[in-house]
This record gives structure tokens, sequence and C-alpha cells, in this order.
């Protein structure tokens, strides 16, 4: 019997129908892999996990120490932007075989290719998504996208909230289920998280993230109408894809827009646009938003801002990653799920140009609310 990674979970008795819904609702917003998701949120040991994944999929699971204590000339096998593009942390070389850690063991794609690069025989190994991302960083200077490091800090900060049994034993092999060939296929960089999104706004609308082309740093907007961006919304396979459309639509309305996520008082850079380009490097931006008098607001009372921003402190990544200067206004929104400010839209005009386009900002941000909502449904039933 082939079962999806949460059914399994549920059927072997180590988490509930409302953990996994937890952490499916944080899979779409955060972008990590349901199983790192269940991990950070304390739902399950790392290790009954892996012990599970391990003995499901027929590969070696990777330690905490074997995995940020390889050797040099082994991390040397594969090259920076080899290892980044496939998420791969080589751990060993034994002859002509190159064992390496990765989240998907299953991705006989990605293996083909490494080997054909290598020149080497891949052994797969199985390791936490996020516990890669950070050897990647240890080992190549990789970096960490805030939203990764923000995912992992929020996860924990829940965390503290849920209890693990730390008497759940490790799955046997006398287990009747197995998993699935496509568990936990996300789409580009895949996450353990999933999560439900806002239905409506105080003030404001909803959050985004598509499915169609990946945009370029270089690439120049094109033209986008409503109705293409609300088709492109009912196709998102994940919250990326959302940010994509979302951004691509903004970019074309407005010279300057930026579409972050929330984690506790910190805003952090998902998207952005500038005179029709992405702005590069943005999801290294991040703010406090509770040191910000005008962003404040949209944390504390979720009510959108509009206005120029002062050059403080708390505003300056924002308005140095968009090029703002003191007379720029601009219309700040927030995106709200389950009461829960996860999102913000930023986009700059004139002020008459603002305040004539809040309805339909409004009603775009609530268009993507909707579906981050469907992708979460999308989610569940996969799992169920």
């Amino acid at each position: 019997m082939s079962l999806k990674l949460g059914e399994l979970l549920i059927n072997e008795g180590i988490i509930t129908q409302d953990q996994l819904e937890e952490a499916l609702k944080c899979h779409v917003i955060f972008g990590v892999k349901l199983g790192s998701a269940m991990i950070e949120l304390g739902f399950v040991r790392e290790d009954v996990l892996l012990n599970l994944l391990s003995k499901k999929l027929g590969v070696p699971s990777v330690t905490h120490d074997a995995l940020f204590n390889v050797p040099g000339d082994v991390i040397a096998r594969l090259s920076p932007a080899v290892a980044a593009k496939f998420r791969v942390v080589p751990i060993k070389l034994d002859h002509k075989r190159l064992y390496v850690a990765m989240a998907d063991p299953t991705d006989l794609k990605a293996q083909e290719e490494l080997s054909f690069i290598s020149g080497l025989i891949i052994v797969p190994n199985i390791a936490p998504e996020l516990q890669i991302l950070y050897a990647l960083e240890k080992y190549y200077s990789f970096k960490l996208d805030h939203r990764y490091v923000s995912a992992s800090c929020e996860l924990k900060r829940r965390r503290s909230y849920n209890k693990v049994d730390e008497s759940t034993g490790f799955i046997t092999d006398d287990s009747k289920y197995t998993i699935s060939d496509d568990i936990e296929r996300t789409a580009g960089s895949g996450g353990m998280i999933d999560v439900q999104i806002p239905k409506e706004l105080t003030k404001g609308g909803g959050a985004s993230e598509p499915e169609p082309r990946q945009l370029t740093d270089k690439e120049t907007i094109e033209l986008y109408t409503i109705d293409k961006l609300s088709l492109d919304f009912s196709k998102a396979k994940k919250s990326d894809d959302v940010a994509d459309v979302f951004i691509r639509y903004l970019g074309q309305e407005f010279n300057k827009c930026a579409l972050m996520t929330i984690r506790g008082n910190r805003a952090i850079g998902w998207r952005a646009a500038s005179g029709g380009r992405l702005v590069k490097d943005f999801g290294q931006t991040a703010i406090d938003l509770s040191q910000s008098p005008e962003l404040a607001g949209i944390l504390s009372d979720k009510l959108y801002f509009s206005g120029p921003l002062t050059k403080l402190p708390a505003n300056l990544p924002l308005m140095q990653a968009l090029d703002l200067s003191i007379f720029s206004s601009i219309v700040a929104l927030p995106v709200i799920m389950n009461d829960r400010v996860v999102a913000m839209i930023v986009v700059s005009a004139d002020t008459a140009s603002l305040q004539r386009r809040l309805d339909d900002l409004q009603k775009l941000v609530y268009k993507a609310s909707l579906t981050f909502q469907i992708l979460v449904l999308k989610n569940k039933l996969l799992q169920t």
C-alpha cells in the first residue's frame, strides 16, 4: 500500500491530523519541505523521521555530525555552483562513488546530472532540507535567503508551543505502508512547510505566489492583464509561483513595488521590482516593523499605510532596496492569515495614483490570498 508522507505519519501514530494541517500551512508560505516543517515545529523527532524515510526509500540517512564535518577534499568534488543548484552536499568519497546528502533522494534526474558533471557514481543519502542549506552556507558560502533563515526561526518559535513525544519509536520494516514515488515532489526549492493564507484584510487583500516561468533579474516585466494574472494565479503550484505573478503585475502598474513575508516583527524580502526589472538579492532585505513609526500599524492594527517613509534605521533597508527617498509616497498593505499578518506588499507612485488604485490593490491582494488558500487545500488533498 502506497501513501504520502503526511498520511503515513498519521497511520503510524507519529502525528495527528491537526499537526499535519499546521505543517501543510507552513509549507505554502515558508517554502520548505513538509518533513522539515514537522521537525522544526516539534511534531516529530528528526531521527524518527529520517529513520522512517531511510527505511521506506531504501537510502541511508545522514547524521548532523557527518553533515557538518566533511573533509575539504570531498567538498571540493562539487563546485559551489553545482552544489547550490542541486541543493546537495558531498559527504564521502569511496573510490568512484560520491555519497551526497540531499533532501529528495528519489530525484533520479538530479543524480544523473551530478554523475555526469562529477564523473562519479552518485550515492544518495537523505538529510533535512534546512540542514542541507546551512551546510551549503558553511562549505560553499552559499547565501541563505532571509526567508529560509526566518522560516527556521519562526518554526522553532512555534515549536515552543508544541511537545514532541520523546518515547516515539522508530518505524520498523514491519510497517505495512510504503511511501509513494512522488513523495514531497515540491517544485523548485521545495519546502517542508505548508501554510494557509488570509481570507480578508481589515483594509487590504491577500498575499501572493504563482507559477508561470521564473523571471530573470535583467528581464523587463511584460505587459500583464488582470485576466492573465487571475489565470496564472489559478495555475499556481507553489507560493513562489504566486509571488512571481504578483510582482510581474505590480511591476508594470507601479514603478517600484515589493512583496515581503512576515516573521515575528520582521518583514523579509521575497520579490521586488524597480523600473520594470526585478531587484537583485531582495531576499537579503529585512526590516523590523515594530521600529518603524509608519509600518508598525501593519502588525499592530492590521491596517494599510499610505504616505512617505521617514529616513530611520528601521526603514532604510526597504528604502535602499527600492531606491525610495523621503519624498516617495508608498502604500503598504498587510496580508492576513488566521487573524495574523503573514505578508506585506509595498508599492510606490505619486499620491494621487496610489489613492486611485487602492481599491484595485486590495482586490489584487485578496485574489492572491484566495490562491494561497487553494494551494493549502491542494496540498491537504495530496497528503490524505
